[in-house]
């Protein structure tokens, strides 16, 4: 059934272009925002130095627009859209440089196919997303209580502290998540969502923005650098 247009609703004034005098007055939708932290935030997502400088600019130019969302809330969308402009040129890039050494039935040609040679070939990995580690580290401390609790271990009335989770613990644990190709390919299917004028309206370009540089670091330096770290200068 195909959903009528509306014609006659009219753009929200706050959604409309900014009068001149009100091109630096803060969306309404973000009064309880400092513009300086905001700014903060957006400035510690950044690309390993080893970047190309044509995925460099495109980020930067993502992240100028997220930043300009704290004036236009509904810029959030379209400075997803450019990051990830800027991690499909990245993979496209990093596949120029590694073709020779690859082996393949079939040339890339969509963004899935870049994705898809990126996680096969062990550029993009589960581990080298911190901003999972926590949660990844949390699942082992749970199924290490769980196996305390099946052993009788806390059938005692002495307190008992929370085991730690190992590097190594965790890094098997990202991997069993599958972090890696869950993460890739959601951040395609909302890319595909807002390339088409869907995706709705979310305050989401911070986030959406340190994964895909926690991508691209990965493929130009083999680690995950996406917040200002020894791996990247700012």
């Amino acid at each position: 059934m195909r959903v009528p247009i509306n014609m006659s609703e009219k753009i929200h004034p706050a959604d409309a272009l900014k009068s001149i005098d009100q091109v630096l007055v803060s969306d309404p939708r973000n009064e309880d925002i400092q513009l300086a932290e905001w700014h903060s935030r957006i400035a510690e997502i950044v690309l390993v130095e080893t970047t190309p400088i044509e995925v460099k600019q495109i980020f930067e130019n993502a992240k100028n627009i997220a930043l300009y969302t704290y004036f236009a809330y509904r810029l959030h969308q379209p400075a997803e859209i450019i990051g990830y402009t800027a991690l499909e040129k990245a993979l496209k890039l990093k596949f120029e440089l590694e073709q020779d050494n690859l082996i393949l039935e079939k040339q890339p040609k969509k963004l899935v196919d870049y994705m898809n040679i990126a996680l096969e070939q062990g550029w993009i990995k589960s581990e080298g997303y911190n901003s999972s580690r926590l949660l990844a580290s949390s699942r082992v401390q749970q199924k290490k209580m769980v196996e305390m609790i099946k052993s009788g271990a806390l059938d005692h009335q002495q307190s008992i502290p929370v085991p730690e989770a190992e590097e190594n613990e965790i890094i098997t644990e990202m991997r069993e998540m599958g972090i890696a190709e869950r993460v890739l390919h959601a951040g395609r299917h909302v890319r595909n969502f807002l390339a088409h004028g869907d995706g709705g309206l979310s305050p989401s370009s911070i986030g959406t923005l340190q994964k895909i540089a926690e991508e691209i670091n990965q493929l130009y330096s083999g680690s995950s650098c996406g917040t200002r770290g020894k791996n990247a200068k700012g």
